[in-house]
């Protein structure tokens, strides 16, 4: 019960409870509205909360749907079991079966450097320059190896012609002017490929009367050489020289300067293992000494070369030099894995190899005396098992968006998000992604419901097992649209895919044209691109809408073809979820609402509050006034009673 300071104090007044009538009566004049502005804020605040909630889902949809992209349909298997095989790339990989015999494995070149006697041992100062490429075993050729048939004419900018065809030349080019001649002043333009196959070009001047030039790199074969515009008298003899080391253009030579006093063995380790490419290590040889062990990347074309240059004053550092003396260090040579597939014989210089059958990866670890069949087939259970598995991370989040978007009823309450309106539409956009037509797969659009997917009534989905079963046996593209995203044609002579990770097409059939003069794709002229090793191929133009970010390549000449670009079910729910999620999405700008709205409420409650005081001021005085009204009343009522009472006794 509230105190009446008041009355307490002005015991002449009315003698009623002013305090607690005022707070009744501002009480009874602002409850009602405080009462539903609190309810709005309790409203407004579950909202918000509810809004996180859904957010999370969606991330955790996101999350679980990644999760699950580029399943395969595929089940991989190797007789081998040393020598295994898996998926890589589901957008390519295909059923196959095919004999593999392992005769090689790929190695690394081994180096070591011995006797030194502690690794703060310091050796001498200077450079080491580390060049990777192939050290040659069968550079055997001599000066006049021909590349053409004798002696051949030089005309001002004609090719030479073809030459004689050389499986490895090993060597540099050698251009000798026949006496007599003099084709100093004509410039000599080799084209060419070196030893690791990465295509190569370089110039040279030609020499005077009976005099030979070579080039500085080294050819492993060699396509065309060209006469410039100005020539000299004379015809010219071709050949190669054999050469001990053919550098792999495609690596990156390195230069490790050691400063005097600071090349220890410890050091020069250090400093080699910041090549990509090398590891160096040190080993302790247990007799007292110490070696430099230096090892390289797998392949033949991985091997380095190490040139010493160095300070007179502080020798020492030559004993790392290899240009001479390359097989007294080596303990291992660098090779190339080799086998034979299907009775072809190939070779590659990594162990893990990605590029022998496509969208797949064989990983060798031992060789095999006979062949071993490797294959990759349909594996309906494993396809049921994924598809299960994304039905079940869509069924998650629909029960829980179910939940919070629930219509109230005379039995049942209302979700807290019955009435959002962004919600519902995030609700029924992931139906519409879940049961719509996935286009770029082929000249038809496929559902999700083709593999016996069912939509119920709350909206969660159940499988058919028999109609997946049927359907997959029948058209297993459908599989692919749900779990990836992939680039394809209606010709095997186009290689079809992005030209950078982050291409994103507008998912679709494309018309591609090749006329000879245009290659055009959907209508609009591609660029033609020429890569590092002289492969041409094609990129659709800057000014493309829809085929923006596709390269081409063809492996044979096509006239015309379809392509395709199809975007999977998974990634078009993630792409929505990141664009629901972000700050200009549809849910930010919910919460942001709602926020806003909070806000409101909670400054009109401080108007109430204020409003109360306002009116307990207001109240108070009024009944103070009334008080000493009262007050006075009574005073004058005293005296006049008193007054009286004199007047009676009087009498």
């Amino acid at each position: 019960m509230a105190v009446d300071y008041l009355s307490a104090i002005n015991q002449g007044g009315s003698g009623l409870n002013i305090t607690q009538i005022v707070d009744s009566l501002v009480e009874a004049e602002t409850a009602p509205e405080k009462d539903k502005i609190n309810a709005d804020v309790d409203a407004k605040t579950l909202e918000i909360s509810s809004l996180g909630t859904v957010a999370s889902e969606l991330n955790l949809l996101k999350t679980n749907a990644s999760a699950l992209a580029n399943k395969t349909k595929l089940s991989t298997s190797s007789a081998s079991t040393l020598n295994t095989i898996s998926v890589t790339n589901p957008s390519v990989a295909k059923a196959f079966s095919s004999d593999v015999t392992v005769s090689t494995l790929a190695t690394p070149q081994t180096l070591e450097f011995t006797g030194f006697t502690s690794t703060s041992q310091i050796i001498g100062s200077g450079t080491i320059s580390v060049d990777f490429g192939n050290w040659i075993t069968n550079g055997t050729a001599t000066d006049y190896d021909s590349l053409f048939d004798n002696t051949t004419t030089v005309t001002a900018s004609t090719s030479l012609g073809t030459p004689i065809a050389h499986s490895n030349l090993g060597g540099v080019i050698r251009i000798a002017t026949e006496p007599g001649g003099d084709q100093s002043s004509t410039s000599f333009t080799i084209v060419g490929k070196d030893m690791a196959g990465n295509a190569i070009t370089e110039t040279i001047t030609g020499g005077s009367s009976g005099a030979a030039v070579t080039t500085t790199k080294v050819f492993k074969s060699v396509t065309s050489i060209t006469p410039g515009s100005t020539v000299g008298t004379g015809n010219v003899k071709i050949g190669h020289v054999a050469s001990d080391f053919g550098p792999n253009t495609a690596s990156t030579s390195s230069t490790l300067t050691i400063g005097s006093g600071t090349g220890t063995l410890t050091s020069i380790a250090t400093s080699l293992n910041s090549i990509t490419g090398v590891n160096a290590s040190i080993l302790n040889k247990g007799d007292g000494t110490y070696s430099l062990v230096v090892r390289t990347d797998t392949g033949v074309n991985n091997a380095i070369k190490m040139t010493v240059s160095e300070n007179v004053s502080d020798t020492g550092l030559s004993t790392f030099d290899t240009t001479s003396d390359n097989a007294t260090h080596q303990k291992t040579a660098a090779t190339d894995a080799s086998l034979i597939i299907d009775g072809v014989s190939v070779a590659r210089s990594s162990n893990s190899i990605t590029d022998l059958f496509d969208g797949y990866q064989f990983d060798l670890t031992a060789t095999t005396t006979s062949s071993c069949r490797v294959s990759s087939q349909l594996d309906k259970a494993t396809a049921l098992t994924s598809l299960k598995e994304f039905v079940d991370v869509l069924n998650s989040t629909r029960t829980t968006l179910n939940e919070l978007t629930r219509q109230g009823s005379d039995t049942i309450e209302a979700g807290p998000l019955a009435k959002n309106v962004a919600v519902k539409n995030v609700v029924n956009k992931i139906s519409s992604i879940t049961t719509g037509a996935i286009v770029g797969y082929g000249d038809k659009s496929l559902y999700l419901s083709e593999l016996g997917v069912r939509t119920e009534m709350d909206g969660t989905l159940t499988i058919n097992e028999k109609t997946f079963n049927s359907q997959l046996d029948l058209d297993s593209s459908v599989f692919d649209a749900i779990f990836t995203t992939m680039f394809s044609s209606s010709s095997s002579y186009l290689k079809v895919e992005g030209s950078s990770a982050t291409s994103s097409p507008t998912p679709g059939k494309y018309s591609y044209v090749n006329d000879s003069s245009t290659v055009k794709l959907d209508g609009i002229a591609m660029t033609s691109t020429t890569d590092a090793s002289g492969n041409t191929y094609y990129l659709s133009s800057g000014i493309a809408e829809n085929t923006g970010g596709i390269k081409i390549t063809e492996s044979e000449t096509i006239s015309s073809a379809y392509v395709y670009f199809g975007k999977s079910l998974i990634d078009q729910l993630t792409e929505y979820i990141d664009l629901s999620l972000s700050s200009s999405g549809t849910l930010k700008k919910t919460e942001n609402t709602v926020a806003s709205d909070l806000l409101d409420l909670n400054i009109d409650l401080a108007d109430v509050d204020e409003k109360v005081e306002a009116l307990t001021v207001r109240y108070k005085k009024q009944f103070s006034s009334m008080e000493s009204a009262v007050t006075s009343l009574k005073s004058t009522g005293d005296y006049l009673t008193n007054m009286m009472d004199s007047w009676n006794s009087d009498k």
